[in-house]
């Protein structure tokens, strides 16, 4: 006997099929996998925790949240298993930078985070973000990006970086505070792109800025002692509060293009020596503390 089967009893059991992929999606989305100690690269599907010490040996992409726990050790090795990167086009300073070609950012790691990054050490127990070179220098990997409203970066350390700590989007209620940002080929808080509050951290040896803004909306960037950069903080656009920041042996303090409206209040510079031959190196290509690189 031949069982003819009904259009409806196939549809009805695609239906099903799809409904059960789509819940163990849902679930594997919202859960929270757990990362300690082990080697990581590629793209991740929902929230992660990290803790121990994490090796990253290529770009890290992750669809959701992460969450760093205190005492977390993140090591970048120098290249990228992923081979993935853009160039990022010149712009009067950085013609001649080699670490903003294609050659560079597919053969260098980074961080992005699409969602939350909560990263809340404590003194005790900073997070500590860094270089896995034995010889540890500029530009060893590129930077932490993350665009959630409502991450914490708190009692961090990030160094030798390209481009630092790097949020993006609107995000007036995350906040980067108490935390060691240094050893930038540019940035140490690169924050142009987002609105988040920078607060009482210490930023240092940046071979572009301290901190850089542009964002609109009253950002509070306060409290914060930046030294040993080519700029300490700069506002390109927007509007930001920049308030009480101590900036020394630097090539200039707060910096405000024509395009900004940002107000600078009770902000403290001591210029770096004005004889200063301070330059920040990647390769050949070298920054000097006063005035532009070669273009």
């Amino acid at each position: 006997m031949v069982r003819v089967v009904s259009w409806k009893n196939i549809l009805y059991g695609l239906v099903g099929i799809i409904a059960i992929a789509g819940v163990v999606f849902v679930f594997k989305f919202l859960a929270t996998s757990q990362k300690s100690n082990v080697s990581i690269s590629g793209w991740y599907f929902g929230n992660q925790s990290w803790s121990g010490e994490m090796a990253v040996t290529g770009d890290v992409a992750i669809i959701g949240n992460l969450t760093v726990l205190p005492g977390t050790t993140i090591k970048f090795f120098v290249g990228d298993d992923r081979h993935g990167g853009d160039e990022i086009p010149p712009d009067g300073f950085n013609n001649r930078d080699p670490t903003r070609l294609k050659s560079y950012t597919t053969t260098h790691a980074g961080l992005f985070v699409w969602r939350k990054l909560v990263a809340d050490g404590t003194t005790a127990q900073p997070i500590l973000f860094t270089s896995a070179a034995e010889k540890q220098d500029l530009a060893d990997w590129e930077a932490i990006v993350f665009q959630g409203d409502g991450s914490v970066i708190n009692n961090v350390i990030v160094e030798y970086t390209r481009n630092g700590i790097n949020p993006v989007g609107k995000q007036p209620n995350s906040i980067i505070q108490n935390t060691i940002s240094r050893h930038a080929m540019w940035g140490a808080i690169s924050a142009a792109n987002s609105n988040i509050r920078i607060m009482n951290n210490h930023l240092s040896d940046a071979g572009h800025e301290g901190i850089d803004l542009k964002f609109n909306g009253d950002q509070e960037v306060t409290g914060n002692v930046i030294e040993d950069c080519h700029t300490g903080i700069a506002s390109i656009a927007g509007s930001q509060i920049i308030k009480n920041n101590t900036i020394t042996n630097c090539g200039d303090g707060v910096y405000i293009d024509p395009k900004s409206s940002a107000v600078s209040i009770n902000n403290t510079f001591v210029s770096a020596p004005a004889d200063s031959t301070r330059v920040w190196r990647y390769g050949d290509y070298t920054i000097p503390v006063f005035d532009y690189p070669e273009l």
